[in-house]
């Protein structure tokens, strides 16, 4: 399907798509600086915000193609799995529960790089 006959608000989604995979893989980085002891605790808890602000504008994106603008519902549902699972990635993190805090955020990043693949990909877009 090219560009002309994608769904309107498809840009919004491909443009959002990339914005929350590169605030996990910043998560991510600061995470691991922080379980090295080489700091970034302070730059991870400072940059959660941020991942909650991409998932916002994320699922927003997702629902706009698909109601609006009669797209697939299949990104709707992804962003909303990981919209729950990022919420419970924040209540696991805020425990300090890093046994599961940090599997969680390396699957959530997996997660939305597999989503910007598919939303790129002229192939398994739609």
């Amino acid at each position: 399907m090219s560009d002309m006959q994608r769904p309107r608000f498809y840009g919004l989604l491909k443009v959002s798509t990339v914005l929350l995979a590169a605030t996990l893989l910043v998560q991510g980085i600061t995470a691991g600086q922080l379980l090295s002891g080489g700091g970034g605790g302070s730059v991870h808890h400072a940059t959660g915000p941020l991942v909650t602000a991409a998932m916002i504008v994320q699922i927003v994106a997702a629902l706009l193609v698909w109601r609006v603008g009669r797209g697939s519902a299949r990104h709707a549902a992804i962003s909303a799995i990981l919209l729950v699972l990022i919420g419970v990635q924040f209540v696991v993190g805020g425990s300090g529960d890093l046994a599961v805090h940090a599997p969680l955020g390396v699957a959530l990043f997996g997660a939305s790089t597999v989503l910007v693949a598919q939303v790129w990909s002229p192939r398994l877009a739609g």
